[in-house]
């Protein structure tokens, strides 16, 4: 339903909103700085593989599951609720990455999780991510 052709009635026209976007802004911004950082650190992650280390492939395979799981969370910014499936699909991806990160934390140790403080802020950014995957109006 249009208003004097000047935009939807109960879309983009503030004016004619009674809902207050602010917040909604903030945490969208927030959403798309999380998923930002996801992202660089996933490139970044699959460009500093060692060229040694013999099991490098997997290392690589993480940092693209990485990848995938950050343009997963980038459609989604971009396309909420006009892709069908693709809420379940980031939720499944974020809490998967999650659980690796939470294991990969478990099996190396407090102190070399400490030495590399990207493990951490991976998980905390997956676990930001996961959270505003289940959001209602995502």
């Amino acid at each position: 339903m249009r208003a004097c052709g000047y935009g939807y009635l109960w879309g983009t026209n503030k004016s004619l909103s009674t809902k207050d976007t602010g917040n909604t802004e903030t945490m969208k911004l927030i959403d798309r700085l999380c998923v930002g950082t996801l992202f660089v650190i996933a490139i970044v992650d699959c460009l500093l593989v060692p060229r040694t280390y013999t099991g490098r492939i997997w290392i690589f395979g993480t940092g693209l599951a990485l990848l995938f799981a950050a343009m997963l969370n980038m459609l989604r910014v971009r396309n909420g609720r006009e892709v069908k499936g693709l809420k379940l699909f980031c939720i499944t991806a974020n809490v998967t990455m999650l659980v690796f990160a939470i294991a990969l934390m478990a099996s190396i140790g407090k102190s070399r999780t400490l030495q590399h403080p990207q493990i951490p802020l991976l998980a905390a950014l997956l676990l930001v991510e996961a959270v505003f995957s289940v959001r209602a109006n995502s």
